[in-house]
């Protein structure tokens, strides 16, 4: 069976151990990601652990830094975002002349109200949201910044960031704010619908056109619903546009104001609609099962969690690549 897109997981600078990446082989995943922590990000440190990676049969699909591509300072345009500009760009100078094809950037958000056991979660911790707690939160920065400044601080961005990366020919993956509101604790979400995509696209390719992509959040669509987009149509236009670089393969319990996390086959959504988009369209990128439960050592942990994720994706993946022939 011919399948095109490739899973893949996540490795991380310090756990990029011997065992974890037998972990990975054994699962006959072939891909990953890395992130990388700050003490890990200049080049020495980065090309070996890369190295360490490929020597055990893994292809690096993407990597960052989060610390760096989430920088507020960054985001927000505060004084001393070209410092943290240079830092971002520098890893990925790193990254992509080490042959790394897709870094990360952008206004990339995460909140929760916790982890919680609920009867979407059979006992073990998931990442919940209840928009009316989280809308309640006190400013992170004084004065607040409007929608068209943090749009202007992402055209800045832009400018510098996507030469850099044009130099040795990597892509960026711009990821939605989580939850995909427009704006709380104190500050406008960037992308909270797929017309904020289209319009990330379009500066961006003002700028240098073709190396702006998307990390398509399948999470993110469904916690937004309706009011983020159509996601089987949305899905279908960023791939023929050759604008999806990942895709992030997750479920929820509802649309917001409040949802929790679910494993694939129990949220809201039909995860075979969007895997048979996938295999329709030739999308031929990386896909991860991300923001599993978090489960007790004695039940597996995060080891457990993931191998049971990838299982469930697989099987869809083969099912849908079988209905098309591939």
């Amino acid at each position: 069976m011919r399948r095109k897109m490739h899973p893949q997981l996540g490795v991380s600078s310090e756990n990029a151990t011997p065992e974890y990446l037998q972990y990975l082989k054994q699962m006959n995943v072939t891909h990953c990601f890395v992130m990388f922590s700050n003490e890990q990000s200049d080049y020495e440190h980065v090309n070996r652990i890369l190295e360490r990676i490929r020597a055990a049969g893994l292809t690096v699909d993407d990597a960052g830094n989060s610390f760096l591509y989430k920088h507020l300072s960054i985001h927000l345009g505060l004084p001393d975002r070209d410092k943290w500009i240079e830092r971002y760009n520098t890893l990925n100078r790193i990254l992509g002349n080490a042959g790394v094809p897709v870094g990360y950037i952008g206004n990339s958000r995460v909140s929760h109200t916790g982890y919680f056991a609920d009867p979407f979660t059979h006992g073990a911790l998931g990442r919940t949201v209840h928009m009316e707690e989280i809308l309640k939160r006190p400013p992170v920065i004084d004065p607040p910044v409007s929608e068209e400044q943090l749009w202007e601080s992402f055209r800045y961005l832009l400018q510098a960031a996507l030469p850099a990366a044009k130099e040795t020919g990597m892509r960026l993956a711009l990821h939605p704010s989580d939850p995909p509101y427009p704006a709380y604790e104190g500050y406008p979400s960037l992308i909270h619908n797929s017309d904020c995509f289209r319009r990330a696209i379009r500066m961006a390719d003002e700028i240098e056109p073709g190396i702006l992509g998307l990390k398509f959040c399948c999470g993110c669509w469904l916690e937004g619903g309706p009011t983020f987009g159509d996601i089987l149509a949305d899905l279908r236009e960023f791939v023929r546009a050759g604008r999806v670089l990942t895709v992030h393969f997750r479920n929820v319990s509802s649309p917001l104001p409040d949802f929790t996390e679910t494993l694939a086959e129990d949220g809201y959504f039909d995860m075979m609609k969007i895997m048979r988009v996938l295999v329709q369209e030739g999308y031929d990128g990386a896909i991860y099962p991300d923001h599993v439960f978090r489960t007790s050592p004695e039940t597996g942990g995060d080891l457990a969690a993931f191998a049971y994720a990838m299982g469930y994706l697989k099987g869809l993946m083969n099912a849908a690549c079988s209905e098309t022939g591939d």
